[in-house]
């Protein structure tokens, strides 16, 4: 009997740790495929797409791109191409590296322009950086550039700035290092300079250009990683050409503010002109993202529910439980507990945000989630009692 109980133990044992494995696998195969999934979609600027600036006859409005996006310097598109986002400019050319255009941690990063130009792209060479994304998002599709087929047939787009509208017109797509000092840093450059600096450069590879173009007073250059593991660099050389189209409001920008030391998650927004820049971001005010745990808290405290739903399903097992009223007591408040968990999740996690571990209201989920499986535990020993209860007084009158 003793060693009946022992195995009876251990077997209880096993199965929890089986099962508790499985569950964790599960979660964290899920978790990596909702992460790859966030990153990839996340990349593509859904999220920033309507604040696009708005063509309207012969004006462009920029209003909805300055209200949302805190850092926003222009909007870049270049035609038949994945690339169609804001772009922002970051105290430095790491910030924006690591961070979204709302300033949130993220893998893709945003589409930023050097700090060493000015905001309004006043001077003659402007540069652009972009992680490149195998989806082909952010500045993955500069790689397609080598191409011939693809550069011959992607050569326009636009560029609205904070006070005008060009078009771009690729020139070329070379191919460099990371260290290339003709290129980075660089803030103004003529038709000379192009020739001697980037056509005529031993460090510098011209895989394609664009023979009709043979001048140029303004630059622009996209910049993207060749590959993972290498500091080559692709970059596509463009001409701004400037339209007729007027911006509005107009925007007089100001000297970059750098950010606080030890709050760089959320530096102070840098005014522009009069538009009023506002952060955009989760509703917790945590500017994270939705926590793990209270998904994960919300999903248990709901299943405590299903015993007794299974029971409603079951007539006979309902009209005997309807017998007394103390059985009601339990599923009742198991419901009230799910009803606040569903409350607090819909109202406080945003799922549209990067997945976190745990947030400030983890600890009221948790705490809802323990009274549950105590309520739900005690239900299940009542149950259990009065079904042996009721085997014994079958056998008795048997």
């Amino acid at each position: 009997m003793a060693f009946a109980s022992v195995l009876k133990i251990a077997n209880s044992i096993v199965s929890a740790v089986a099962t508790v494995t499985s569950v964790s696998i599960m979660a964290f195969s899920g978790y990596m495929i909702y992460e790859t999934q966030y990153v990839q979609n996340r990349a593509y600027g859904a999220q920033a797409i309507e604040y696009k600036p708005v063509v309207q006859e012969e004006t462009v409005s920029i209003e909805a791109m300055l209200e949302n996006i805190p850092d926003a310097v222009g909007w870049i598109t270049v035609d038949g191409t994945h690339i169609d986002y804001p772009v922002v400019q970051g105290e430095d050319d790491l910030f924006y590296a690591s961070r979204d255009v709302y300033r949130n941690p993220s893998l893709t990063g945003a589409i930023y322009m050097q700090y060493q130009n000015k905001q309004d792209l006043s001077e003659s060479y402007s540069l652009l950086y972009g992680h490149h994304m195998d989806n082909g998002a952010m500045f993955g599709d500069l790689t397609k550039y080598l191409d011939a087929g693809y550069f011959n047939s992607h050569l326009s787009g636009s560029l609205v700035a904070l006070n005008d509208v060009y078009d771009i017109e690729v020139m070329s797509v070379i191919k460099t290092d990371a260290y290339e000092k003709s290129l980075y840093g660089v803030t103004s450059l003529d038709w000379d300079g192009y020739n001697e600096q980037i056509l005529n450069n031993s460090n510098v590879e011209v895989i394609h250009q664009n023979p009709e173009i043979t001048s140029a007073d303004k630059f622009l250059v996209l910049s993207t990683c060749e590959g993972a593991d290498t500091d080559g660099r692709v970059l596509l050389v463009c001409r701004l050409v400037k339209t007729n189209q007027k911006v509005e409001p107009t925007v007089v920008p100001p000297t970059p503010t750098p950010a606080v030391k030890g709050d760089e998650t959320t530096p102070t927004p840098t005014p522009k002109g009069d538009a009023v820049i506002v952060k955009t971001g989760d509703p917790n005010g945590d500017g994270m993202g939705w926590a793990l745990l209270n998904l994960c808290c919300l999903i248990l405290t709901i299943t405590t529910i299903l015993p007794y739903a299974l029971d409603l399903l079951d007539n006979d097992k309902s009209k005997e439980r309807a017998r007394t009223i103390k059985n009601y007591i339990g599923p009742f408040a198991n419901v009230i507990l799910a009803i606040m968990a569903i409350f607090i999740f819909v109202t406080y996690e945003n799922m549209k945000l990067p997945m976190i571990i745990k947030d400030r209201y983890t600890p009221w989920m948790l705490i809802i989630l323990g009274v549950a499986l105590v309520s739900e535990e005690i239900c299940s020993r009542r149950k259990k009692k009065d079904e042996e209860k009721k085997t014994g007084e079958e056998r008795v009158d048997v």
